[in-house]
């Protein structure tokens, strides 16, 4: 998969949530081959060395004791950032009937709540930076009426309320803020799931056939490339926009 080269990201401060795996850990590497200084912030933190420019935060983001210690590591390495990538979330499956209190905190307080807080945080260090871009991961999901994914939707949707929200209130300080909404992303998470046993991967690429435009299986890279691209000053002219990445899903 080729990254495309943005040269206003080199030598620029990158914050990316949820960068041990899938669409967060493309991310990072793609930041990283343009030159950027990227911190990673995941709960787990793998000991493989990235990259020297890579600097690897623990953070659970559905405590927000431990966004606020993310951003006092970030602050012992730098005072501004230029783009902030919240991409971390869970995707858990639960009924009305099983989806109690605790459940609903669990994806609310990690996929919408914890992007509020990051965001909250890092404004003080964007207004800082000279890129001032952020970009927020949504998905297509919660317009598909999924059984189960009531409150994954719930999450999803409100990340687009987020991203519209901010628009105005941080474009009156030049900074900018977007969202992706992907299709169906072959992670490593979407490929243990779905695609291993070879009866239950022809199905469900049957079902991906019939729903995309074009026959791709989307990659995290294709993301990434999306998400690199909004942060960029490529897309300066673009602001509480959603980008649809899909394969023709939704056609919109």
């Amino acid at each position: 998969m080729a990254v495309f080269k943005f040269k206003d990201l080199s030598g620029r401060y990158a914050l990316v949530t949820g960068s041990s795996s899938g669409i967060g850990r493309a991310t990072c590497e793609a930041l990283l081959s343009q030159g950027s200084i990227v911190f990673g912030v995941a709960i787990d933190q793998s000991e493989e060395e990235r990259s020297t420019n890579f600097v690897p935060v623990r953070g659970d983001l559905s405590d927000p004791r431990d966004i606020r210690s993310a951003f006092e590591k970030v602050l012992l390495e730098t005072d501004q950032l230029d783009y902030v990538a919240n991409i971390a979330g869970i995707s858990a499956k639960y009924s009305l009937a099983d989806g109690d209190e605790t459940k609903w905190h669990e994806l609310i307080d990690l996929n919408l709540r914890g992007y509020y807080l990051v965001v909250r945080e890092a404004l003080p260090l964007l207004r800082k930076g000279s890129g001032r871009s952020i970009v927020n991961v949504s998905s297509i999901n919660y317009r598909l009426g999924v059984p189960r994914r009531s409150i994954y939707s719930i999450s999803k949707a409100g990340i687009l309320g987020l991203t519209t929200g901010l628009a105005r209130e941080l474009g009156s300080e030049g900074i900018r803020i977007n969202s992706i909404s992907p299709g169906w992303v072959f992670t490593e998470r979407e490929i243990a799931e779905y695609f291993t046993r070879s009866q239950d991967r022809s199905k469900y690429l049957k079902k991906l056939r019939e729903s995309q435009a074009i026959d791709r299986e989307i990659s995290p890279e294709d993301i990434a490339n999306h998400i690199l691209f909004y942060l960029s000053d490529a897309s300066a002219a673009s602001t509480g926009h959603n980008c649809v990445v899909d394969g023709g899903w939704l056609l919109e």
